[in-house]
């Protein structure tokens, strides 16, 4: 006797994330929540920069926001072209899918430490969190990792190697890029 799955994919994207992207995938699904879980995850981490300050108003979540769709796409491209190398077949928006929906689990982290801080919570407080919070961080890298391979059907290790080239070759790039925006924005600021 067969039973119905009725569990949606992205809630099993928490424990099986391998399988329910490749369901997701293969359905069509899922680039529109990406996008807007990748534009998310940036508006935390802009909003992280204004704890401390008296009025920062909506400006550094919006760019925040508009740094993590530009963000999204700028490493779903890269990550597609390197895996190229190792034989991988996928799309961009299949790339794209696969690093949005897996960046939910850092987003959930980064709004509680957000959320911490601004509640000023006592240091020693967060402090007794952080085995937890890597464990999140950990669980959320594995999420991604999986959810890639899937994407980019290719095993956990071509996948990680993959990474480790799209993360190398937009270090120093992305670091210049925010450092002049930094620097332009602190003195209009």
């Amino acid at each position: 006797m067969s039973t119905k799955n009725t569990q949606t994919p992205l809630l099993l994207l928490w424990y099986k994330p391998a399988s329910s992207m490749r369901v997701l995938l293969d359905a069509g699904q899922g680039h529109t929540a990406a996008v807007m879980i990748a534009a998310f995850f940036g508006a935390v981490q802009g909003g992280q920069s204004t704890h401390g300050q008296a009025e920062s108003g909506p400006l550094p979540f919006v760019l925040g926001g508009l740094a993590g769709v530009i963000g999204l796409y700028l490493f779903g491209w890269l990550t597609r072209n390197f895996g190229r190398w190792f034989g991988a077949e996928a799309t961009q928006q299949d790339t794209r899918t696969a690093l949005g929906l897996s960046l939910l689990p850092w987003t959930l982290l980064s709004m509680v430490l957000s959320f911490m801080i601004g509640a000023q919570m006592e240091p020693e407080v967060i402090v007794s969190y952080a085995p937890l919070f890597f464990v999140v961080f950990v669980y959320g890298y594995v999420i991604l990792l999986l959810s890639l391979s899937a994407a980019l059907r290719l095993s956990a290790l071509k996948t990680f190697l993959c990474l480790v080239v799209t993360m190398l070759v937009s270090l120093f790039p992305l670091t210049l890029f925010a450092q002049f925006l930094a620097n332009l924005f602190g003195s209009i600021a």
